[in-house]
């Protein structure tokens, strides 16, 4: 009988590991090691966080309300564009307090978290 159920256990101990290794894009060691070359000030760590924060939230509920339409046609293609508007919208938010020399490494980190984006 324990033999049975051994192939079982191992399928759910896979399971678990792979649900633990699943890490916002946001949250992924690339991404946050680009944020970290950004080299913010105090002052500008909340509002970082903020304009981070609300493009994430955003899209979430862009991805919600098109998941929740009746037409599907394209629903790649529609996630793609929202979140590139969410995404220049995130541009000009941090252009406001950002420096010229930090722009480089935020279009460094902005890339990381887009290509990060499609596993989320």
């Amino acid at each position: 009988m324990l033999r049975r159920f051994i192939p079982w256990l191992v399928l759910l101990a896979a399971g678990v590991a792979q649900a633990a290794e699943q890490v916002p894009a946001f949250m992924k060691p690339e991404v946050l090691e680009a944020a970290a070359a950004i080299q913010l000030t105090e002052a500008q760590t909340p509002q970082f966080r903020t304009a981070v924060g609300s493009f994430v939230d955003e899209r979430m509920k862009a991805i919600n309300k098109l998941m929740r339409r009746n037409n599907q046609t394209g629903l790649q293609r529609k996630i793609k564009s929202r979140t590139n508007s969410l995404l220049k919208q995130m541009d000009k938010d941090m252009a406001v307090f950002l420096t010229e020399e930090q722009m480089p490494a935020y279009e460094n980190y902005r890339d990381k978290l887009k290509a990060n984006l499609w596993g989320m």
